[in-house]
């Protein structure tokens, strides 16, 4: 599933060899490391609900540096080593659904929901498990 949706979101920027200004396996590398750190922070959140003493522990940088270390990790050993997505774009190139529109539209918003739902949790956490859903400020 994760090849597929590298796929789509890599088509898109790679336009069969001829992108000019832009590295589009290096963007997309860019995007998916976002997207599992997004992912990292979403499930910290729901940790920090479950158990309340973990809510009131506080991210350093530290903390987020070596994390971030982690994800470039699974990002380069999932995508880049020995150029595998070369062969993940030869694998799906072929694949009318991947390549049309509602598959970018849907790989796109999968990224996007992806990136934004540490905030959309935290927005829930506030308003619901803080008493505030129905404050208008």
């Amino acid at each position: 599933m994760i090849n597929k949706l590298f796929y789509i979101i890599y088509n898109s920027y790679y336009k069969n060899g001829e992108y000019k200004d832009d590295t589009p396996s290096l963007t997309v590398g860019g995007i998916f490391l976002i997207c599992f750190f997004c992912s990292g922070l979403s499930i910290l959140n729901i940790i920090g609900w479950v158990d309340p003493l973990y809510y009131h522990m506080k991210l350093s940088k530290t903390t987020v540096f070596l994390e971030i270390i982690l994800y470039g990790s699974i990002v380069y050993f999932l995508f880049y080593h020995n150029k595998r997505y070369q062969r993940i774009y030869e694998k799906y190139k072929e694949d009318a659904f991947l390549n049309s529109q509602l598959a970018k539209f849907i790989g796109f918003f999968i990224v996007i929901l992806i990136i934004i739902s540490p905030f959309m949790l935290a927005l829930v956490h506030d308003r619901i498990f803080l008493g505030h859903w129905m404050r208008i400020s």
